[in-house]
């Protein structure tokens, strides 16, 4: 009983016009959390890497 007031109260208050901005401002940052995403993977690497080096010397 409480899911069915749940979703009725949830549609209406959302509308498609709410979901396709939500979608419209995820695809519009994705060109910027990918190459960051990247980047940061490729910093760790790059220090676990001179971590390695340093204390196999």
């Amino acid at each position: 009983m409480e899911t069915t007031t749940v979703k009725t109260v949830l549609s209406g208050i959302v509308n498609a016009d709410m979901l396709s901005g939500v979608l419209g401002e995820i695809t519009g940052l994705l060109p910027i959390i990918i190459p960051v995403m990247i980047s940061f993977i490729a910093i760790r690497k790059g220090i676990a890497f001179l971590q390695s080096i340093l204390h196999s010397a």
